[in-house]
């Protein structure tokens, strides 16, 4: 059995990309499957990865210093370099530009005919800090040698082949793969997290519309739009907040002086069971303000997932990605046009239906099989 690495820096459990990755692989390649999944975590994974999957958490002394970042970095290397050089893979599939470094040294002084799978999440902006300027540099050297490379989107996989002269390449989208029976049997699940999906089907009982907004409440993320939307105080409406901490959530309400009864704070969700909130939803928030690249070339998993459910969208209509879902799809509203609460009730009167996703799966699955059956070749 050939060895494969995956390596990432990633909060595991609400990592839907790399999960569904790994289970994709566990059905392609069965009892074949010979993968070590070296994480450095931002928290420590709660479930179970499966067969064919061994885990290494990679623990630093020193983290979530941003003036000791560089620290982080340079220890994370040594001890990753190090895990890399005792498991001698043949297959290294690194999740993003975070954990570039000990890839490249490995790649470049100790196995030169190691094969490299580069999983591109994330395209770096125009105002990334230094750190992250060099850690670009690094990934866009390793890019060019890699044996495959792997796109969030189309978007970005047209412009960096273009500019890294990149051949070989292809692109996987984050949809929701897989929905698993039963979730809210298993016994490990948080209570905390039961409770609130009790409260939020209570809400729907009373006649409540639940907008799902999922994710970081950045500038870059319609931070503005966001609060100047609930300030409709639309009846019989709530945006669910899913996603962030308590923490950030507070300074939310705080800087816009916002009204609480307009939100319903959930948190940070695991993916196993952020389906469960999803299903309730009569409508989401999805926005990535177009300034910088990363952003105007997004890859959102949400609008995959309101797709499933046939969920209405309201999106900034000066994303392109988000412009052209919208219009292809039919799946929504642009919040620039809407201007008040009459226009809030049309969006959870709307109705569209497409079957385009299963074809998607089926698409998407076969081309990430494809990539391992290549790879698996050159070994």
């Amino acid at each position: 059995m050939k060895k494969i690495i995956f390596i990432a820096k990633t909060d595991l459990n609400n990592d839907g990309r790399i999960l569904n990755q790994i289970k994709i692989l566990q059905n392609y390649l069965k009892d074949q499957l010979n993968l070590h999944f070296i994480v450095l975590p931002d928290k420590e994974y709660v479930g179970d990865l499966g067969r064919g999957v061994f885990l290494y958490n990679l623990h630093i002394s020193i983290r979530n210093n941003p003036a000791l970042r560089m620290f982080t970095v340079v220890e994370f290397t040594i001890k990753a370099l190090r895990k890399l050089i005792e498991l001698q893979p043949e297959i290294i599939h690194i999740q993003d530009y975070e954990v570039v470094l000990p890839v490249y040294l490995y790649k470049k002084f100790f196995k030169k005919n190691v094969v490299i799978i580069f999983d591109d999440h994330e395209m770096p902006n125009e105002n990334e800090s230094l750190q992250g300027k060099i850690l670009q540099y690094f990934e866009r050297k390793l890019m060019k040698i890699s044996d495959y490379v792997i796109y969030a989107n189309q978007e970005r996989k047209e412009i960096l082949d273009k500019e890294l002269n990149i051949i070989k390449s292809t692109y996987f989208l984050n949809l929701p793969y897989f929905e698993e029976k039963n979730i809210l049997s298993n016994a490990s699940i948080d209570r905390n997290y039961i409770t609130k999906l009790e409260e939020l089907k209570a809400f729907k009982e009373k006649g409540i519309n639940l907008i799902m907004h999922q994710g970081l409440i950045a500038v870059e993320r319609g931070r503005k739009k966001l609060a100047e939307f609930s300030k409709f105080n639309f009846a019989n409406t709530k945006i669910v907040i899913v996603g962030i901490s308590e923490l950030e959530y507070n300074s939310f309400i705080t800087e816009f002086t916002l009204n609480r009864d307009n939100f319903y704070f959930v948190g940070s969700v695991p993916y196993t069971i952020l389906i469960e909130f999803w299903k309730l939803m009569d409508a989401t928030i999805i926005m990535y303000l177009p300034t910088y690249i990363n952003n105007r070339l997004c890859a959102p998993n949400r609008y995959f997932i309101a797709l499933m459910y046939n969920i209405p969208t309201i999106v900034n209509k000066d994303n392109p990605v988000l412009y052209n879902f919208t219009e292809k799809h039919n799946s929504g509203f642009y919040i620039e046009n809407i201007t008040s609460s009459i226009l809030v009730k049309k969006v959870f009167k709307h109705s569209y239906s497409t079957e385009v996703l299963e074809d998607m799966k089926h698409e998407e699955i076969e081309k990430f099989e494809g990539v391992y059956d290549k790879i698996l070749k050159l070994v």
